[in-house]
């Protein structure tokens, strides 16, 4: 509880203090204005994801189920990537593959994961590093692929990075609550999918999502590949 109460408590301080700055005049300035709104659109999306993530979490021990309707992945994932561009610190955000792929499943949840892992790639990626997001197929499967250029992640890490409030020494100072990841292993499981992590010290990480196309739906469960890193 904790640690969550400081986690709220961050976007919301720098929340208000972008508005004291504002309260004391300094909107007047059109540069200072544009800074303090973007920083607050920034803290509301921060706030907006982590009460996303709760709700999820609370689903999820409910043993509630997703709904389900057709999804274009490719219109999702350039959604989420313009999304990304306003989330990102000198970091640059890419397009890469954008195959044309529609699935049954949840948008929002989808959309949710997607945004968990650019939210973790973006935290771990330097300044003037890159994060790509891609959407291809594979045989039976819609692959979702969020590649970093970070420092990638250490192996005695590895076992744990789904797992609920895990914070790796890496992490250091980043912040986060430790259940992006879980919840987004958690989505992909209930789309009967499921996440791959490759990583390289001192090159990145990739994270890609494995989706079953609908014709291969059925047979999902029995079918899935093997990863360094999976629920």
């Amino acid at each position: 509880i904790t640690d969550l109460s400081h986690e709220l408590r961050t976007p919301l301080a720098a929340i208000r203090g972008n508005l004291e700055v504002l309260q004391r005049g300094a909107g007047a300035d059109p540069e200072t204005l544009q800074d303090s709104l973007h920083d607050i659109e920034r803290e509301v999306a921060r706030l907006s994801r982590m009460v996303a993530d709760l709700l999820a979490l609370a689903r999820a021990d409910a043993g509630m189920h997703l709904e389900r309707r057709p999804v274009q992945l490719e219109a999702l994932l350039l959604e989420v990537y313009r999304e990304a561009r306003h989330l990102s610190r000198g970091v640059e955000v890419r397009l890469g593959n954008e195959d044309q792929v529609e699935i049954e499943g949840d948008p929002d949840r989808l959309k949710q994961l997607l945004l968990n892992l650019v939210d973790n790639a973006l935290k771990f990626t330097p300044p003037g590093g890159t994060v790509t997001l891609s959407l291809y197929r594979e045989g039976p499967w819609a692959c979702l692929a969020v590649q970093d250029t970070g420092p990638g992640i250490p192996e005695e890490d590895l076992p744990h990075l789904f797992e609920r409030f895990y914070r790796g020494r890496s992490a250091g100072r980043r912040g986060g609550m430790g259940l992006g990841l879980s919840i987004a292993r958690w989505i992909a499981g209930e789309h009967g999918g499921q996440i791959t992590v490759e990583t390289r010290a001192g090159q990145g990480s990739t994270f890609t999502v494995w989706l079953p196309l609908p014709h291969a739906a059925d047979r999902a469960s029995g079918d899935r590949r093997d990863g360094k890193a999976t629920d």
